[in-house]
């Protein structure tokens, strides 16, 4: 009897659980428009709006700037582990060194390499699996063979969707995390669970950054040709 309740308590494995995380928050494709704010430790807003595409579960990623009129037409394209950005003024096309990677994205809260967390399991090991009625917690610890900035995160998952309501980012085995990510108002989108607003906080200056979906396709096919760098300068 004491087995069978044992077997029930651990029913997932941590790695279960890491993939199960990446199967609920990636998806083949996907296209929208998001409205980015920024608030800065001093209290000053920015808000920006793009149009955004995903391709290969989120290894590929255009961000094309709409609005404000200063910004428009600023273009971010992350492939893998690289990084392009396109400044229409000049007509430059600008491919980022591995430690430009960890700078701030348009002034945000989110780094160039934040971006590139679609697939966890590819840079991540799992640990330390809690549980209680409503969520997991995991921690994920930087695999050996990656360089990334944080020393590990800790994962707050709701069990119904698998969706990764909170993420602290801790560097340099500090006690307390830089920053939280916080996924809200998780909505069902063609059989998808969205969270349709992401907010990134840096427990230390106060600042915060956050995403607002305003519509998102999962179904649309895109062109390919979106996630190339030449693509940047010729749309």
């Amino acid at each position: 009897m004491i087995e069978l309740v044992l077997a029930a308590i651990i029913a997932i494995t941590p790695i279960d659980l890491l993939t199960k995380i990446d199967s609920a928050s990636t998806f083949p494709q996907s296209s929208g428009i998001m409205e980015q704010t920024i608030v800065t430790s001093t209290g000053r807003q920015r808000t920006f709006k793009l149009k955004y595409f995903s391709k290969d579960n989120g290894n590929k990623q255009l961000m094309d700037f709409i609005y404000p009129k200063p910004v428009s037409g600023i273009k971010f394209l992350i492939t893998g582990n690289n990084v392009w950005v396109y400044f229409p003024e000049t007509g430059r096309i600008r491919r980022l060194s591995s430690g430009a990677k960890k700078q701030k994205m348009m002034g945000s809260d989110f780094t160039y390499e934040d971006m590139e967390f679609s697939n966890f399991k590819d840079k991540f090991a799992p640990s330390n699996l809690r549980e209680d009625k409503e969520y997991f917690y995991l921690t994920l610890v930087p695999k050996a063979d990656t360089r990334i900035s944080y020393s590990k995160l800790e994962l707050t998952i709701d069990k119904k969707t698998f969706i990764p309501l909170k993420i602290d980012f801790y560097r340099n085995k500090e006690k307390s995390p830089f920053k939280s990510l916080i996924q809200k108002d998780i909505k069902t989108i063609e059989g998808i669970p969205t969270p349709m607003k992401t907010i990134m906080i840096n427990n230390e200056t106060g600042s915060k950054s956050s995403f607002i979906i305003d519509s998102i396709d999962y179904k649309t096919k895109i062109d390919p040709s979106f996630f190339k760098p030449n693509y940047l300068r010729e749309n």
